[in-house]
């Protein structure tokens, strides 16, 4: 099965290209990732769903076939919903100064989501990964990866995304737990299929 991803995001393109390889090694896996690199429409909204929901329904518009898109936000316990699905927007204008909407004496607690919009060109399925942790008193790490990747501390841990490699960074990256989901119930799918043609 061709699977067509939608982004010209290469870290994320990586990323489901790792765990791919890594589900393939321990078992058959009938799945050939088909980066699409081109942008889509993003609305701006502080749901995650409904951007999600709209670049899936755009993806599929772009490439006629069933597709998946994927939008991510970190959000500040402290600032509500902050930065959240803006964070790309607001880690380019700052960078590391994003560290400063949290003032002494606030919580740094933070949640990272991220959201998978599926297209099979009948109904868009949403799938939602989400890893708590913590916002970082200043940027470590590269910052060529997924923007705010530097300043995000996972839970159970004491270094940022941006310092971890792939490998170490697999266990709690939220896209992987979307992703993870979304093939799971795309196994069931294709269970169900081959019941019915049997």
């Amino acid at each position: 099965m061709k699977l067509y991803f939608v982004s010209r995001n290469e870290s994320k393109i990586e990323e489901i290209t790792d765990m791919l390889q890594l589900r393939a090694a321990k078992a058959p896996l009938d799945i050939e990732l088909m980066p699409v690199r081109e942008n889509v429409q993003e609305i701006l909204s502080p749901a995650l769903e409904d951007v999600v929901r709209l670049k899936a329904y755009e993806a599929y518009r772009l490439v006629h076939h069933p597709c998946v898109v994927e939008h991510g936000g970190l959000f500040f316990d402290h600032a509500k919903d902050f930065p959240g699905v803006f964070g790309r927007i607001v880690w380019r204008s700052l960078q590391d100064r994003m560290t400063a909407f949290l003032r002494d004496g606030d919580s740094r607690q933070a949640v990272a989501r991220a959201y998978l919009g599926y297209c099979d060109g009948r109904r868009i399925h949403i799938f939602r990964g989400e890893t708590t942790g913590e916002v970082a008193q200043a940027a470590r790490g590269e910052y060529n990866r997924n923007s705010w990747d530097p300043i995000f501390i996972p839970r159970g841990s004491t270094t940022t995304y941006g310092e971890m490699g792939m490998a170490e960074k697999r266990s709690t990256s939220p896209l992987i737990k979307a992703w993870e989901l979304f093939l799971t119930e795309l196994d069931a799918a294709t269970a169900r299929d081959r019941g019915r043609e049997t």
